[in-house]
């Protein structure tokens, strides 16, 4: 005769498939957690780097802080003849912008410099002038080195530096706020205040915009550079990824910096931003960390 059921042996049963579901749930969960950190160790960002364009924005002028002897710095340099742009705003903080083998920088003006071989008539035509030195161009470079060191399908640059949004005066306020304001307004931004479309950026592609929001050669010899960085999808202008990073490598005096082409201060700035671009570009996921 068949055997009774007990009702133990009820309780039990619904017990053991109560436990199974429960390990067979745990187990596809585990599936499923270790299926995304998988597919997030193998592409970095949001999908993925991808292909990006690297525009840069415009840049501030370098300043010479409290010490730092100008007129050193052009009794050393053998580049090309200066240009300077002056303003009431700028005569009555003392300072004028001129231009040493392409830098453009604000800083007290000897006197005798005032007869420089070009005179520009604003401080535009100082900023645009053809053999300027950009150092935001030097950053976009340096950021395109390091993607494609690390892989990045493709990384283009544009040939286009996008003027900062806000700036009305490029010549120097006293504290240089008509320069860093708009620069961190920009940052703030969670959408970005530029058009982008084909042929500059095509389909499929995303933009890495760099800015430098400061730039000042300050006492002690050090270099201070803030180096600002957003990944934009520009299809919708939303800004997917951003960071900053200051850096302030201490340098050599002012005459060593400029002497001949000035090309020991260029190479100093592009060494700390390639530092400050690694720390950032890492912190958006574009690098491995």
């Amino acid at each position: 005769m068949p055997r009774a059921v007990k009702q133990s042996d009820r309780v039990d049963t619904r017990h053991h498939r109560r436990v199974r579901r429960v390990a067979e749930w745990l187990a596809m969960l585990v599936l499923m957690v270790t299926s995304a950190l998988q597919a997030g160790a193998a592409s970095p960002g949001t999908d993925g780097p991808g292909a990006i364009v690297i525009v840069p924005l415009e840049s501030p002028p370098l300043t010479f802080g409290p010490g730092i002897d100008a007129e050193q710095a052009l009794a050393a340099n053998t580049g090309a003849g200066l240009s300077w742009a002056a303003s009431e705003a700028v005569a009555e903080a003392g300072r004028t912008l001129f231009a040493i083998s392409g830098i453009v920088i604000l800083a007290s003006l000897p006197e005798r410099t005032r007869q420089a071989d070009q005179r520009a008539a604003s401080a535009e035509a100082v900023l645009n002038a053809a053999d300027s030195w950009v150092p935001t161009v030097v950053l976009a470079e340096e950021a395109q080195a390091l993607l494609q060191k690390a892989g990045v399908s493709s990384v283009r640059l544009s040939d286009q530096v996008r003027p900062v949004p806000g700036i009305e005066k490029r010549e120097r306020t006293i504290t240089m706020h008509n320069w860093y304001q708009p620069i961190a307004s920009w940052y703030g931004m969670s959408k970005t205040p530029f058009s982008y479309a084909a042929p500059e950026v095509e389909p499929g592609e995303r933009v890495l915009e760099v800015a430098l929001s400061n730039f000042e050669l300050g006492p002690g010899r050090v270099l201070y550079v803030l180096v600002s960085t957003k990944l934009v999808d520009p299809a919708s202008g939303k800004v997917i990824r951003k960071a900053r990073k200051m850096v302030y490598p201490e340098t050599a005096d002012a005459r060593t910096l400029f002497a001949g082409d000035a090309s020991t201060f260029k190479q100093t700035f592009t060494a700390a931003g390639r530092d400050a671009l690694r720390s950032n570009l890492r912190s958006m996921g574009l690098l491995p960390k």
